[in-house]
């Protein structure tokens, strides 16, 4: 008897083998809140990485707009050089940023950071790396693995092309005085099919109406259809356009109310006549 008492102790509770696992419809649940789980960790981890990359990308238009203050203090108030010149050996348009600029070559040839550490700005800023916005994944023409050196250019109305002929470019910091220096930009971030110079360009709006308005330079709307800006009191920005940004040769912009608004608002942060 105490042998039989034995056995039927280590026998296993009938009511444990009659317990099922999961069933198909519970583990279809569980798959479902595991997937949907998934997606917002994946979501939440694409809006860290893009809002890290705006705040780097903040982070270097700062360093580039100190570059530009030293240098103006250093060089008796005059402005960095922003100009651009002809050249056979670009298959882009045929220009580039000339020598003893802010930036020199066309970042979708450039292969090197060579035309960067050239350009009259580098003593001041240092670093190459801040030229390009994390975010800019651009490749240079015929080597799509190698990721362009330069996100950002510099104002048309800082030194550019058209000092002298043009009222609205200034060449001198105290010239700038209407609108006041913090609400004129200095450095933008440039759409990557628009970027070969390194002057960026805004028409005059007194040219312009709805009718007949188009970009000259196209901003770039890589950070949430917005990008970020550099001003001329030492601030940086960014801009939330109300258009996505899609460059096109002279474009004609009267297919948008909202287009027309976003290049208005540039047109005001440029210095007046």
């Amino acid at each position: 008897m105490r042998h039989l008492k034995q056995i039927s102790a280590q026998r296993p509770p009938e009511s444990l083998s009659g317990k099922a696992a999961f069933t198909l419809v519970e583990l279809s649940v569980v798959l479902a809140i595991i997937a949907i789980l998934a997606s917002l960790l994946s979501t939440a981890l694409n809006h860290t990485k893009a809002k890290a990359h705006r705040i780097t990308c903040l982070s270097n238009l700062r360093v580039l707009q100190v570059g530009w203050f030293l240098y103006a203090d250093e060089m008796d108030d005059q402005l960095p050089l922003n100009k651009t010149t002809s050249s056979s050996n670009d298959r882009v348009l045929g220009r580039r940023s000339a020598a003893n600029s802010w930036v020199v070559g066309n970042p979708r040839e450039d292969l090197t950071v060579a035309n960067i550490l050239m350009g009259s700005l580098f003593p001041y800023t240092r670093s190459a790396a801040v030229y390009r916005c994390p975010a800019d994944s651009s490749s240079v023409i015929g080597q799509t693995a190698e990721r362009r050196n330069r996100s950002y250019s510099m104002s048309a109305c800082m030194n550019g092309d058209d000092a002298g002929t043009d009222p609205r470019v200034k060449t001198r910091y105290t010239e700038i005085v209407a609108p006041s220096p913090d609400k004129v930009f200095v450095f933008i971030e440039e759409h990557e099919a628009s970027i070969w110079l390194g002057s960026f360009e805004v028409p005059a709006k007194e040219k312009f109406s709805l009718a007949s308005a188009s970009w000259t330079s196209t901003p770039s709307d890589r950070h949430n259809q917005g990008c970020n800006l550099s001003f001329a009191d030492g601030h940086v920005e960014y801009w939330k356009w109300f258009w996505p940004k899609k460059f096109t040769l002279d474009s004609n912009l009267t297919v948008s109310q909202q287009e027309f608004r976003d290049l208005k608002r540039l047109q005001e942060s440029v210095p007046k006549p």
